[in-house]
């Protein structure tokens, strides 16, 4: 059976949401729920939680069945369970709460091992042993540990920072957190608000890895192209003309609306030249009784020409950057770039030229200072080290990653951009506001109200109050929907200068970039070409590296202070792998004394079997005494290789940390 959703239809106040909405998601589907920003996607997800109520339609799911909400932010509003995780676990707390059940059945099996101890032996209590074993093992029991470990370090959590406390980390990590604890649970359904928002690239690519081999089924709102290219199997689209259901991805999605539109605008056209040939003899015969009839029936006819509905448009960014006098041609110039934040170094010895028409993006794992490089180059953050050097004529404009904060207060959306335009810019305010799709009474709300993708737009609007030939733009399409992504990036297409861009969007990255700068381990490397391109580039690279490396005889002494950094990392990555497998050592040595104990209590039974035991209970019991020492010499081979690893692993860090010194 599958979630069903039945003729949904939801309104606030004057502002219809949408109407008469119908799907199902079953167990294996990945549905994208699309539409424009104010469309009703959010609140759709929480009429099917039982967060909201709709105006007319149901929802119904499987008896039992468990769904999961992913919302997009975890932190506003009064979320009093959240704040009093976050005080008071670690990283590891959080995330393993996932498997209360685990607990509760180890618990059970503890008080009956406690009471098979004391003497009781009864084949109720060992039905009822092994009935939770069994349970333990379809609940993970042997495998939890491992998952949880494969999605932390998917979600680029580093080993060393498993036991930290969760309040040491920040808002978006903490969001990763909750999402990992999210998966771990496995439920029936999935309901994803954004999942790529706190994300980057890498990241990105195992979640769709994971997801694509989840057994319940998926609804997802994104606004990543690639994304939702790569796992949806269908499309509910909340569209101007109501909700269509389709089957296929995003892309194919857009293709079919393309052909649904000219078949419907053509089915138009053959209606109206039907209705004016129509019309056209009933004016003719109007007035001639031997045609009443016939004049009689075609009116009928008219009356009963149902209306073609017609795919409509929806309201679009429409907006180019202002002219500006072209720059020189090198456009900037960084020697040395370095910044630190106290002992932790972000940046270390950047170096890199931008020249005019450049489309440069600036790509890393987060945290890797791909802000704090925009910072800098924007003169946000003036405690850094090394050289800048702005080219001829260059004038920049700057869009912020954290671009809403400055949307807060209590002014109106006319007020606050009045704050920012030339005087000789205020006569166009309004058209300027209109192409953001800021038109009517729109202009007189509050700044506060807006949402996530209102003030995205807001930010972008502001950036062309001044003519600029330099583009600074940090995740400028977070909360942008597609469409307006899509217009975003045509007026960038056309824009004439030179543009930096930081994003997690591959579609955006693909489509704009012609250079890339890659920051990794605070240092940076210059890649000529798209997104894509760079990909290739990095795995041809090190494919040649790996080569020459293994063709080499001898080694470069060179640089001994590189081999002193991998050295350490070197040695907490084994660190990190030998407490690991002491944790290991002690889940297999606690699984070995479970097999241990029940062997010995079945083997006291065969030694001297109860009066009512017949021959085939007893052969039931000697057969379950040959697999319980099948799987403890399996238990007991795994406990030595184990520990064989540990010994190697640990003999490794000593020999490491002799060579350090």
């Amino acid at each position: 059976m599958s979630l069903q959703v039945q003729n949904l239809s939801k309104s606030f106040s004057v502002r219809k949401l949408f109407s008469n909405v119908t799907f199902a998601v079953n167990p294996g589907d990945r549905v994208a729920l699309v539409g424009s920003n104010g469309s009703g996607k959010t609140t759709m997800m929480k009429i099917i939680l039982g967060w909201e109520h709709s105006d007319t339609g149901s929802v119904t799911s499987p008896k039992e069945s468990r769904i999961g909400y992913l919302p997009q932010e975890i932190f506003l509003g009064e979320n009093t369970a959240w704040d009093k995780e976050k005080e008071t676990l670690s990283l590891w707390e959080l995330v393993t709460q996932a498997f209360p059940r685990l607990d509760e059945i180890r618990a059970k099996l503890d008080k009956i091992e406690a009471e098979m101890a004391s003497g009781n032996a009864s084949a109720t209590i060992q039905d009822e042993y092994e009935r939770l074993m069994h349970a333990f093992e379809r609940a993970g029991g042997y495998s939890w540990q491992a998952k949880t470990i494969r999605l932390l370090k998917g979600f680029g959590f580093p080993e060393s920072r498993f036991y930290d406390a969760l309040k040491t980390f920040s808002g978006g990590w903490q969001m990763r957190a909750f999402f990992v604890r999210l998966l771990l649970t496995e439920p029936d359904y999935l309901l994803l608000d954004e999942p790529t928002n706190y994300l980057d690239i890498s990241s990105i690519a195992f979640l769709e890895d994971y997801l694509a081999n989840y057994e319940g089924g998926i609804l997802v709102v994104s606004h990543d192209r690639y994304f939702l290219d790569s796992l949806a199997n269908s499309v509910v689209a909340i569209v101007p003309e109501g909700a269509r259901v389709f089957r296929g991805n995003y892309s194919q999605f857009l293709e079919a609306r393309e052909v649904w539109a000219q078949e419907a605008e053509a089915a138009q056209e053959r209606q109206d030249r039907e209705r004016k040939r129509v019309e056209r003899f009933i004016d003719r015969f109007r007035y001639k009784a031997s045609k009443a009839s016939q004049v009689q029936s075609r009116i009928k006819q008219l009356e009963k020409m149902e209306t073609v509905e017609q795919i409509r448009s929806i309201p679009k960014l429409n907006f180019s950057f202002p002219k500006c006098e072209s720059s020189g041609e090198v456009v900037l110039r960084g020697q040395e770039i370095s910044k630190s934040y106290g002992d932790h170094q972000v940046l270390r010895g950047l170096d890199f030229s931008i020249n005019r028409g450049d489309r440069l993006a600036i790509i890393g794992e987060n945290g890797a200072g791909k802000t704090t490089l925009m910072r800098i180059i924007a003169g946000e953050d003036n405690a850094w080290g090394g050289q800048l050097e702005f080219g001829y004529r260059v004038h920049f404009g700057y869009f912020a990653q954290d671009e809403e904060i400055s949307f807060e207060g209590e002014e109106s959306v006319w007020d606050r951009m009045m704050r920012d335009t030339p005087f000789d810019m205020v006569p166009n305010l309004r058209s300027l506001l209109g192409a953001f799709l800021f038109s009517g009474d729109d202009i007189e709300r509050k700044v506060k109200v807006l949402s996530g993708g209102e003030k995205s737009r807001l930010g972008i609007a502001r950036m062309m109050l001044r003519p600029c030939n330099l583009l600074l733009l940090d995740e400028p399409t977070n909360h942008l929907d597609l469409n307006s992504r899509e217009a975003l990036l045509n007026a960038l297409d056309d824009f004439p200068g030179t543009i930096i861009i930081v994003s997690h969007d591959r579609f955006f990255l693909d489509s704009l970039a012609t250079r890339v700068l890659a920051i990794e381990n605070g240092r940076a490397g210059m890649y000529e070409g798209n997104y894509s391109q760079y990909l290739w580039s990095r795995k041809f690279y090190q494919g040649e590296t790996a080569e020459a490396e293994n063709s080499s005889t001898t080694q470069n002494v060179s640089d001994k202070k590189q081999q002193a950094r991998e050295t350490v990392k070197l040695q907490k990555q084994i660190s990190n792998k030998i407490q690991r497998l002491k944790r290991d050592i002690v889940e297999n040595e606690s699984e070995i004394s479970v097999f241990e104990s029940e062997i010995a209590q079945i083997e006291e039974i065969l030694a001297c079997p109860p009066t009512d035991f017949d021959a085939a209970r007893i052969a039931e019991i000697s057969l379950r005494h040959s697999d319980l020492n099948e799987n403890l010499n399996h238990a007991l081979e795994n406990w030595e290789t184990l520990h064989n690893e540990l010994s190697q692993n640990e003999a490794e860090l000593e020999r490491l940390r002799e060579v350090s010194c």
